[in-house]
């Protein structure tokens, strides 16, 4: 799709074929059809390409967008953004282009994206249909600082189970730790602004049942943040369970979506 952020790259990256027509069989679901519009944000440091797999294990009634944020894949040369408010200013224009229902995907810091988004969405008349959080404690649940230098960066890498092995390549730390850097202090600085309600559109917790860093009692976290029905479901693996399991995270979500 066409940018509005005024970059030469659109933030959001579309994956697959088109939805079926109207006139396709009503399926249980969204607005009595079953389709909706999925868009996803990724983990610290991650981009649209993560969600590409998912394609082919979803149905086609979901259409499948990936948040492409600055300093990551053809937006490689831009500056990475450090601010979740910046981040959310710079995709909604993307977002409200695209046609209802709209389902938004946050894995662990962006979570804290699609939790934004789904507020600026719901004040702007559009309330997503539901909010499905992947690997993440609740924003401003519990304290987090932003990080040092890049050995400490390396080691909440590590901490959170991701593979190392990339960062001896020439060039990856180099372009890596900057976009880490900016989606870390990001999330660190990030907490719901007091005019923000309680949310009322559904939200439903994936969690690894061997995260190290998000338990289930901290996947239940958002609950404190809710007015509306709210589910929390284990997935097999750890923090990065959209990745190493996503016939069952894809399975749960869209279980999450048929009820």
């Amino acid at each position: 799709m066409q940018s509005n952020t005024g970059h030469g790259a659109a933030p959001l990256r579309r994956f697959g074929p088109p939805a079926p027509p109207p006139t396709s069989t009503p399926h249980p679901g969204a607005g009595g059809t079953g389709r909706a519009t999925l868009v996803c944000f990724p983990c610290a440091g991650g981009g649209a390409t993560g969600f590409a797999p998912w394609r082919r294990l979803l149905p086609d009634r979901l259409t499948l967008y990936g948040h492409v944020g600055p300093g990551r894949e053809e937006r490689g040369g831009e500056r990475p953004l450090a601010s979740v408010g910046e981040l959310i200013d710079e995709v909604l224009p993307d977002v409200l282009a695209l046609p209802d229902p709209l389902v938004l995907v946050g894995h662990s810091f962006g979570a804290a994206l699609a939790y934004e988004l789904t507020h600026r969405l719901t004040r702007a008349g559009r309330p997503p249909q539901h909010l499905i959080v992947l690997a993440a404690v609740a924003p401003g649940a519990t304290a987090l600082e932003p990080p040092g230098d890049d050995h400490e960066i390396e080691l909440l890498w590590k901490r959170l189970g991701a593979n190392p092995a990339g960062l001896s390549r020439p060039g990856y730390r180099e372009w890596l730790f900057p976009v880490l850097r900016a989606d870390f202090t990001a999330q660190a600085a990030y907490r719901p602004p007091s005019v923000h309600s309680h949310l009322t559109t559904p939200v439903t917790v994936l969690y690894g049942d061997e995260d190290p860093v998000v338990t289930a009692g901290e996947a239940a976290s958002w609950r404190s943040l809710c007015a509306g029905p709210f589910e929390v479901v284990p997935v097999p693996g750890g923090h990065f369970f959209p990745q190493t399991a996503r016939a069952e995270t894809t399975g749960a979500l869209v279980r999450a979506l048929d009820c």
